[in-house]
């Protein structure tokens, strides 16, 4: 079987790709949205504790949608963004004497 030969990125490649149309890039933003929006609402509460670690309120994304939770209040969020939140907090460094996790031991579910 003859093997496929490498395809090598450079910079001038990289200058022929076209970005994908502004149109492309919020349709899949809207899909994205809405499978979180359809999936099933969980109670999470991010405790006080980590006000230092993350800051008020806890803002991140996933797969390009954000979200804010509050510290020290408990809300229902779209399980995606839950268990995610749950890795952050599961990683989080509160103190000197608590050791960072390695990506293997925040990703073990």
């Amino acid at each position: 079987m003859a093997k496929k030969p490498k395809t090598i990125i450079t910079s001038e490649s990289i200058l022929k790709e076209q970005p994908a149309p502004n149109a492309t890039i919020e349709k899949s933003w809207r899909e994205a949205f809405k499978a979180f929006a359809d999936s099933p609402k969980v109670d999470i509460l991010v405790p006080d504790v980590y006000r230092a670690a993350f800051g008020d309120p806890l803002h991140f994304s996933v797969n390009g949608v954000s979200i804010m939770i509050p510290i020290g209040r408990k809300i229902k969020v779209p399980k995606p963004f839950a268990e995610h939140a749950q890795r952050m907090m599961k990683g989080a460094v509160l103190s000197k004497n608590q050791k960072a996790l390695t990506p293997e031991e925040l990703y073990e579910d």
